[in-house]
């Protein structure tokens, strides 16, 4: 018995050390992340995402290509409306998106990228895609928290996600609340999130007699989220460090939940992949 007692102490004291190393700690996978999300120059990726609307739910599948400096996106849907395409490219067409509605006849049209024709049935422009906005979002987080950050944050596990090992990181946010906003001279809802770094759509939910996200005035008292969500869920490519999967709740519950597949970190496009004469598109 003492044999065993003794082998029994001996694994512990190897075991011990182990299962320190594999802990991580949640600020330095977020770090990593971001560092990860600056070295990503061009993405291709698959996208499902679920938005909670004032009208119901916005499920929906784009498969979609990006240059992040000078912005370029190609956008094309997948579900549940099928072979619509999104072209925008900083400093041209106006600073519009180039849209072909899918069906026949179409005629393709030139719309700003946070216009009600855009915006009606989805949380974020197409200027919002990639990782950018994620990346401050989360630095904000963890400016905001400060010290306490490792008190809201942890590394609560491992999962696989599109064959991927991931981390398990979630953020909750105790001083999630609503604050009174008075609008500025000139402000949309666009500005307002921008400058608060909070969800444009939680406000325009949470505010009645809003109809979008420009119809509001100078003077005008809102409701708006001291943050961003109130819990956040995060899977964390190991290998690659970015963040394939986002889950962001409020007081309600589910706000939005994205999906990243097949993601490709710079890849090589060709010189005319957006414009609106490459091949391989329907403008």
């Amino acid at each position: 018995m003492k044999n065993v007692m003794l082998l029994l102490m001996l694994i512990g004291c190897f075991v011990a050390p182990k299962q320190a190393l594999v802990a991580q700690d949640a600020k330095q996978v977020l770090n990593k992340s971001i560092a990860a999300i600056d070295n990503a120059k061009t993405l291709k990726y698959r996208m499902k995402f679920k938005e909670r609307l004032v009208s119901g739910w916005n499920v929906s599948e784009v498969s979609t290509k990006l240059y992040v400096k000078p912005f370029k996106v190609y956008i094309k849907t997948i579900a549940p409306d099928k072979d619509i395409e999104m072209l925008y490219c900083d400093g041209s067409n106006g600073g519009k998106c180039k849209v072909k509605p899918n069906g026949f006849p179409y005629v393709n049209v030139n719309l700003h990228p946070t216009s009600s024709h855009i915006m009606k049935t989805q949380h974020h422009p197409p200027t919002d895609s990639g990782f950018q906005k994620f990346k401050k979002l989360m630095q904000s987080a963890m400016t905001r928290a400060g010290a306490d950050f490792d008190k809201i944050a942890k590394v609560t596990g491992s999962t696989s996600f599109d064959g991927k090992d991931c981390y398990i990181l979630q953020i909750n946010d105790p001083t999630f609340a609503f604050t009174n906003y008075t609008v500025k001279s000139g402000q949309s809802l666009y500005d307002i999130a921008r400058e608060k770094l909070v969800a444009e759509y939680m406000i325009l939910e949470n505010n009645k007699g809003i109809s979008d996200f420009f119809d509001i005035k100078t003077g005008q008292v809102l409701k708006i989220p001291t943050s961003y969500s109130k819990k956040t869920t995060l899977y964390i490519d190991k290998k690659t460090n970015m963040p394939i999967y986002q889950k962001m709740e409020d007081n309600k519950g589910l706000f939005e939940e994205y999906e990243f597949y097949n993601l490709g970190i710079n890849p090589t496009f060709a010189p005319n992949e957006f414009t609106e004469d490459y091949v391989e598109y329907g403008f």
